[in-house]
């Protein structure tokens, strides 16, 4: 049984890891847990298999390119429908059992990283240690585990609870629970966290690690997430209870002081920054990678920049000309000639692209302009987009859409390696300052919600936004896309906005499009006007999606575990049906 195989991995573990990036790991098992966990070096160095695992789900660009090419702000970018994407972006498969390459990957690398954490606590808890040392080990592995189960519940609703180390290799057949009771376990989980882990940093406790404002960070957003779903449609309709809840532990993490936004976003990125950009201020939850084999970033290989598998010399960000390849980072002195490489499969949409105030500061992320080299020849090139994703058009730009480079490595060790040594940043103190503004509003108190929005929208290099001027921006929104009739309903629609600005290619819009019933109406609308506008790669739209819709189990895993039931058939949104015409 597939299944089998999946709890197997959990309890072997994977390759170790170089010290480097501070997770090398060398995970027993079979053997007494009291011979190996004596100290906290042995026990942080087992519970390194776990971080691993989930390192692992979230290091997979396949899926954070199809979760931003099902909304309006990702873009097929290439030729060809290279990994599905077209078809992503089109929304086909919706009925099917994840066969076609859409979120398969999911469901494998979760239950593996629940498996860890479940193996890795069972062997803890009889571990020669003191209580204190065993509470917050398995305090790791809590939030670990339940940063697991909460990429399932979202992507595919209730799923199988596994509380233990599955000692019992002839029983492998695990019922499905309600989405309700899945949350009800992370939300536990992520209690025990909260109770258990040190503050980020706290007594040489390493940064990277999951800490207690971690825990509250990811409470906040899955009490938002509950709210906003529970509710019939936008955020008028949030469960307040639960939107209390969220407001709750969002001001824990404000309040506590431990975070801020770094004031140059494009600091916050290894491309731009080097290795300045790790592990900031503005960190909350962040994974580490190093140009080597097994422990390199995936991210950047999915989403793409000027030309595909070629080495860029320099780039164009915000107006300055950036060198590559300088063994650091990008910047005026670069060698050139450096960095890992790309496969552009999905990319800043080029209707979100232009919706970007022109002095925003994210911009500096979203390239346009560049040179690279390809064999003997050198190219510089620029993105037109009057020239409706024709690749290789009259400016020579190599791919459909700007480029994204929040992922990309342009050091010389990656040039090297072919491969890219960036962080990821899982969860920001933007998203937490944005949720807190997005609940605020939904509470009544719209000027609270400014203040928050205002943060993040400054932080970008523009003026504060006033209530006034959100209403006047987006009433009578010509597109449909915006249902603004007073200035709460500005402000929800702004701190919407300012999310796919602030996140776009980290995988965050796709969930806040569909929670916030804007899914269907957002990516209806963008897919049928690039599609009747003949822009390269763009299909017609086959299927528009409601907020409650629900990915279904891949058929392996269906066929390996008699137990499971599959998702009904998802229904569309017979409110934007209009845009498959």
């Amino acid at each position: 049984m597939k299944l089998y195989k999946y709890i197997v991995a959990g309890l072997f573990g994977v390759a170790a890891l170089s010290s480097c990036t501070d997770l090398e790991e060398h995970p027993y098992t079979f053997i007494d847990p009291n011979a190996y966990y004596n100290n906290e070096a042995e026990l942080n160095s087992g519970l390194n298999s776990v971080y691993n695992a989930y390192r692992s789900l979230c290091n997979d660009g396949g899926t954070f390119m199809r979760l931003e090419g099902c909304t309006d702000f990702g873009q097929p970018n290439r030729e060809g429908n290279k990994n599905n994407i077209n078809d992503i972006n089109a929304w086909r498969y919706q009925n099917q059992a994840n066969n076609a390459g859409t979120f398969t990957s999911v469901w494998t690398k979760a239950l593996t990283a629940i498996a860890r954490a479940n193996n890795m606590i069972d062997q803890i808890q009889n571990a020669n240690i003191a209580d204190n040392m065993k509470a917050r080990a398995i305090a790791q592995c809590r939030f670990l585990r339940g940063c697991s189960y909460y990429w399932m519940v979202r992507i595919y609703g209730g799923v199988p609870i596994i509380k233990e180390a599955v000692k019992d290799m002839s029983n492998l057949e695990f019922p499905r629970a309600t989405a309700d009771e899945v949350y009800n376990f992370i939300v536990e989980d992520w209690e025990y966290a909260e109770a258990n882990l040190p503050t980020r940093g706290e007594g040489g406790y390493d940064v990277w690690r999951a800490s207690k404002g971690a825990a509250q960070a990811y409470l906040g957003n899955l009490y938002l997430y509950r709210a906003s779903m529970a509710g019939a449609g936008g955020y008028k309709t949030y469960d307040k209870a639960l939107l209390n809840k969220a407001a709750e532990y969002c001001k824990k993490v404000i309040d506590s002081k431990v975070y801020e936004l770094v004031p140059d976003f494009g600091n916050l990125w290894c491309s731009l920054n080097g290795d300045a950009a790790r592990n900031t201020k503005e960190s909350i939850y962040e994974l580490q990678f190093a140009p080597i084999s097994g422990q390199n970033n995936g991210m950047h290989q999915n989403f793409g920049m000027f030309a595909d598998s070629v080495y860029p010399v320099d780039f164009v960000s915000f107006g300055k000309t950036l060198l590559t390849g300088d063994g650091d980072k990008a910047s005026e002195k670069g060698k050139g000639d450096g960095g890992s490489y790309y496969y552009l499969r999905t990319a800043p949409s080029v209707e979100a692209w232009l919706s970007y105030d022109p002095n925003d500061q994210r911009l500096k992320v979203l390239i346009s302009e560049g040179t690279y080299k390809k064999g003997n020849n050198v190219v510089h090139c620029v993105y037109d987009w009057t020239e409706l994703g024709t690749l290789k058009g009259k400016k020579g730009w190599g791919s459909c859409c700007p480029g994204n480079i929040k992922f990309h490595d342009f050091s010389s060790d990656a040039r090297t390696a072919l491969k890219s040594g960036n962080n990821f940043i899982v969860m920001r103190y933007a998203q937490v300052l944005l949720d807190y503004a997005e609940i605020q509003n939904a509470l009544g108190n719209t000027a609270v919600a400014l203040q928050y929005l205002n943060m993040v929208h400054m932080r970008a290099g523009l003026p504060a936004l006033t209530a006034a001027a959100a209403l006047e921006l987006y009433k009578d929104d010509p597109t449909g896309r915006a249902d603004v009739s007073s200035e709460a309903d500005a402000v929800d629609e702004a701190i919407f906005m300012e999310r796919g600005w602030e996140f776009i290619g980290e995988g965050v819009i796709y969930y806040d499009e569909l929670r916030s019933d804007r899914l269907g109406k957002r990516v209806g609308y963008f897919v049928n006007k690039y599609n009747k506008m003949k822009f390269n790669q763009v299909l017609p739209l086959e299927f528009v999606p409601t907020k409650h819709h629900l990915w279904w189990i891949p058929n392996n895993d269906m066929n390996a575990n008699s137990a499971l039931v599959q998702n009904p058939e998802n229904k569309e949104d017979t409110r934007y049906t209009h845009y498959k015409n």
